[in-house]
């Protein structure tokens, strides 16, 4: 169900961004970060930690998405080529 209902998310769950909002704080639209906190109830957003895919390294280790803003990744296959076509945005 929380791959169709946000509210669901939980932590440590990994999301894509759907959209532009974050570009000003480095993060775009198909990055993928992991849930820290679902604060959907109390604030509608989450907070989620987005870090550099093959180093490791913090490209947000902290930011609030709101509800709207993210989506639940799923083990499909549609879903597996996008975190494939994220971590190749980092290859060198």
């Amino acid at each position: 169900m929380k791959y169709k209902d946000n509210s669901l998310v939980e932590e440590l769950d990994a999301i894509i961004l759907l959209n532009g909002n974050y570009e000003t704080k480095g993060l775009y639209k198909g990055y993928i970060g992991t849930v820290m906190s679902n604060l959907i109830d109390l604030q509608g957003i989450v907070v989620a930690d987005f870090s550099n895919p093959i180093t490791g390294e913090n490209i947000q280790p902290v930011v609030e998405v709101k509800k709207e803003d993210f989506r639940v990744i799923s083990n499909s296959l549609s879903d597996q080529k996008l975190v494939k076509a994220f971590r190749d945005l980092f290859r060198k």
